[in-house]
């Protein structure tokens, strides 16, 4: 495979965005590798697949948004990331790059499986993709039939029953698809299943970020209820509690929470509330309330 899909090149960088445990940050920092596609990025943050960020040319001023494709490797107490842009036609970068061959176009097909409902798809990975996959023996992507994001590995080509569709998503499979290559980054560690796990899909509003930290619900009916926030984006949150909630209620909520400090409260509403139990707890979608 040819590496002419890629160009290893450092570019200085703004990203703005929040980590794990749902802190904005706004970092300087560069990328390793570009591509027609996004780039890989160098982050001293711990990030989670499919989360989006803002990278910021600070030569140019130009800017974009970008997702989290997954995590390449890390090297001390930094991380490698490749992003891809949001929107396919953006150019931050100002780079031609050279167009697949059918051949190059065939080896970027590969058949995988869903590691929660086992289903299978043919797929057409690009360039960042295959990068993330090749390191971690998997990858991060939407299952249409678990309704949510979950991590995909190699299934075997011997499959029985109808064919697997091949998805090739909003672009042409010929324009998105890049040859498959490993890149050269300080440590290829592999990525802990736990930095891969799945999130709700909801990318056409706001991508939700899978945390584990506690967060303090304020109510009429319950007062201060002390819950567990499963994840959280610029739209609303996700919480689990003892207390059985109503839909509609109004709430307000402080995320993270740290008792004896001074926590921000905003105002949001329940919207769903699911009942798990086994758990003897309740699932609560909040949505913020428009300001």
């Amino acid at each position: 495979m040819r590496r002419s899909g890629r160009i290893l090149k450092e570019i200085a960088i703004l990203l703005l965005g929040s980590d794990m445990e749902g802190k904005v940050f706004s970092e300087q920092t560069k990328t390793v590798v570009l591509s027609r596609h996004g780039a890989g990025i160098v982050s001293q943050y711990v990030l989670s697949s499919e989360q989006e960020l803002i990278l910021r040319r600070l030569d140019t001023d130009k800017e974009a948004e970008v997702r989290v494709v997954g995590q390449l490797g890390s090297h001390g107490g930094s991380y490698t990331y490749g992003v891809a842009f949001l929107d396919p036609e953006m150019d931050v970068w100002g780079i031609k790059f050279p167009s697949m061959t059918d051949f190059e176009k065939e080896a970027s097909r590969v058949l995988l499986q869903c590691s929660s409902c086992k289903a299978r798809e043919m797929v057409q990975h690009n360039d960042l993709e295959s990068d993330v996959y090749l390191v971690n023996e998997g990858i991060v992507r939407s299952c249409k039939s678990c309704g949510s994001s979950t991590i995909w590995t190699r299934a075997s080509e011997e499959v029985s029953g109808e064919p697997v569709p091949l998805e090739t998503g909003p672009q042409e499979a010929g324009e998105r698809a890049e040859p498959v290559e490993t890149l050269e980054v300080a440590s290829q560690d592999p990525v802990p299943a736990s930095q891969l796990a799945a999130r709700t899909e909801n990318r056409r509003k706001h991508v939700r970020t899978k945390v584990n930290f506690k967060a303090c619900v304020r109510s009429y009916t319950f007062g201060d209820d002390i819950v567990t926030c499963e994840d959280i984006s610029r739209g609303g949150l996700c919480f689990k509690s003892r207390k059985e909630y109503v839909a509609k209620t109004e709430i307000e909520v402080a995320a993270p929470y740290s008792p004896g400090t001074p926590d921000i409260f905003v105002r949001g509403q329940i919207v769903h509330v699911v009942e798990l139990k086994k758990e003897r707890r309740f699932r609560c979608g909040v949505c913020y309330a428009k300001s």
